[in-house]
């Protein structure tokens, strides 16, 4: 498995749908962990070639699909890069996605709640937004919490430095507004499961 794992035992899980070789949707992913990790949360990146699972089948995992699951289980925060496929997330995203089924009798079912970054890469605006919108709706789905700001990039937004880091200036201020959100959901269900313990 090439599961980049950073700085621990991951609380944010970053999942990046695309095959392609320098995918956009894996170096925002990393860029975005970068960002976690250094406010004090561990993170860890699947890219597409750790989500080339088989078509999900109810009841059915396999080694790879159960590191997935079993690392979604214990994240309390989750960020979905997809590119725009004819204005839907990729089907590899939706996929892996399809597993979190296995997780419906964790004592947290599927993704409750978890804060979910989306953030949809695409040619145009349409794609983009039209894919964050249906990455909104699977996470509503699967009972997680998307943050009020959905992340969409196309045309000159979906740029990139040399180093992997986006190059426009609003898609930096957006990311950081993303990753901020997720982080801070993340650090108030931490409170949340504090209180409730004692």
């Amino acid at each position: 498995m090439t599961v980049r794992e950073i700085a621990g035992t991951p609380r944010v899980v970053l999942l990046a749908g695309s095959l392609s070789a320098h995918s956009s949707a894996d170096r925002l992913a990393r860029w975005c962990a970068r960002r976690c990790v250094a406010a004090g949360l561990p993170s860890a990146v699947f890219s597409g070639t750790d989500l080339e699972f088989p078509f999900y089948r109810p009841g059915r995992t396999e080694p790879r699909s159960r590191a997935f699951l079993d690392a979604l289980a214990g994240a309390d925060g989750v960020v979905l890069l997809s590119p725009a496929y004819h204005g839907a997330p990729s089907g590899l995203l939706k996929n892996a996605l399809d597993y979190v089924n296995e997780l419906a009798d964790d004592p947290r079912p599927y993704l409750h709640g978890r804060a979910i970054g989306c953030v949809g890469v695409a040619g145009g605006d349409q794609g983009a937004h039209s894919t964050v919108a249906s990455l909104r709706t699977i996470g509503h789905a699967l009972r997680g919490w998307p943050t009020p700001l959905g992340v969409t990039l196309a045309r000159e937004r979906a740029a990139f430095t040399d180093d992997g880091s986006p190059a426009h200036p609003s898609a930096v201020a957006d990311l950081t507004v993303m990753v901020e959100q997720v982080l801070t959901m993340v650090r108030w269900a931490a409170r949340e499961q504090a209180d409730a313990v004692l």
